[in-house]
């Protein structure tokens, strides 16, 4: 491990390991899909169908840019656009089984991942880990 890593405050030292498990998780899918398109396929696997202006609020980008990755997974296959009903300005954006299935990819790897790390640390660790992160101290 880098020892500069040792220093850190606790905001920088889960921000250094949320990027390498990320670049982690992105080497071994195999994908060709980056941070931005992997989150935007979670966002949806988590609410169903999402608007532009939902994806944009839910992962802190512009609407602009939030149709530009949009766009990028429907020309993949990863999405598709339905109108939504009484409104023809507006699309609600969902997975097709293409974007299911890399978002089922996607979970295997990662619980592969934490597999191996539970296999360096010991699982209890993982354990509190994972209850510590998911409390409400922010």
């Amino acid at each position: 491990m880098k020892e500069y890593i040792r220093g850190l405050n606790l905001i920088d030292l889960v921000s250094e390991k949320h990027k390498v498990l990320r670049e982690k998780v992105s080497a071994d899918s195999g994908d060709p899909l980056n941070h931005t398109e992997t989150h935007i396929l979670a966002k949806l696997e988590l609410h169903g169908r999402l608007s532009i202006s939902d994806i944009s609020r839910r992962i802190s980008i512009s609407r602009q840019g939030a149709q530009k990755v949009v766009n990028s997974l429907l020309e993949q296959g990863y999405v598709e656009a339905v109108q939504v009903e009484g409104n023809s300005r507006d699309k609600y954006i969902s997975l097709t089984a293409g974007g299911l299935e890399v978002c089922r990819r996607m979970l295997e790897i990662k619980q592969k991942i934490e597999q191996e790390i539970a296999a360096k640390i010991g699982a209890e660790q993982v354990k509190l880990l994972k209850q510590l992160l998911a409390e409400d101290w922010l």
